[in-house]
């Protein structure tokens, strides 16, 4: 019941948003809280709904669904603490789509339980700013694919309101800023990984390592030529993107291989 009830949420919230998204005029504050106010009765029944399928008796249950509606929960909660701060909701539009995507796939693909009973402090520190740094990254690789489409109907004097209020250099200033974030974050998850996992080898680790190493560093030298070079526009968006491909082939993509075609798992 709270799977669809948060997808209802979701769904009704995506409906008046991109409603609002094509006003030219700023549409009154009542129509513009409904929208808010649905995604967050969506996100608590999304919660709800994950605890039940996260939370064993005696562990958790870390397997590639439970974790990707994690991650696209926590996107979700990300986007609104920006979007509240600098008046960008559009990446709502493709935010609660994948939130419904993750809720379909918690109900309906069964997947095989790959459970956690023993968490220390090394452990959590990596799970916990891994996830974190890949919502981040994840709304970067977003916030990329918008200024990309912005750039090109701005070329074609061509704009929705949300388009027109929000400034391509104030959407690459919040890519940066998110990036540097998200950097640090994955950063801290590849060191403490460093420290807890025994044999790397033995639990299949080596590829979603060098993936991740590989993204790490596609991601510092683009922060590197901003800081530097002041690189910006296209050349940063296909940067991004080809960091978080990186990303999502290191953890989701290795993760899907070994629990569902290999029917194995890695405790990290």
């Amino acid at each position: 019941m709270t799977i669809w009830l948060a997808i209802t949420g979701y769904s009704l919230a995506w409906v008046l948003q991109a409603r609002l998204a094509v006003h030219t005029q700023t549409p009154p504050r009542w129509q513009r809280v409904i929208p808010v106010l649905s995604g967050a009765l969506a996100v608590a029944c999304h919660l709800l709904a994950l605890a039940q399928h996260l939370l064993l008796p005696d562990s958790i249950d870390v397997n590639i669904i439970n974790l990707f509606t994690l991650l696209a929960v926590m996107i979700v909660i990300f986007n609104w603490l920006i979007s509240r701060s600098n008046e960008q909701e559009l990446l709502e539009l493709a935010i609660y789509p994948l939130a419904v995507l993750s809720l379909l796939l918690l109900n309906y693909v069964p997947v095989s339980a790959v459970k956690l009973s023993t968490l220390d402090s090394l452990a959590a520190t990596h799970i916990i700013s891994s996830l974190l740094a890949y919502a981040l990254l994840s709304l970067c690789a977003l916030l990329a694919i918008q200024i990309a489409v912005q750039d090109i109907m701005l070329r074609r004097h061509q704009a929705l309101w949300l388009f027109q209020k929000i400034p391509l250099m104030g959407l690459e200033n919040l890519l940066f800023q998110l990036m540097l974030a998200g950097v640090l974050l994955l950063t801290i998850a590849l060191l403490s990984g460093v420290w807890f996992i025994d044999n790397w080898f033995a639990q299949h680790l080596v590829h979603k390592t060098v993936l991740s190493l590989l993204s790490w560093l596609v991601f510092s030298i683009l922060l590197f030529g901003r800081w530097r070079l002041g690189w910006r526009g296209q050349w940063a968006v296909r940067l991004t993107l080809a960091g978080m491909l990186l990303l999502l082939l290191a953890y989701f993509g290795a993760k899907w291989v070994l629990e569902v075609l290999k029917q194995s798992s890695w405790s990290g």
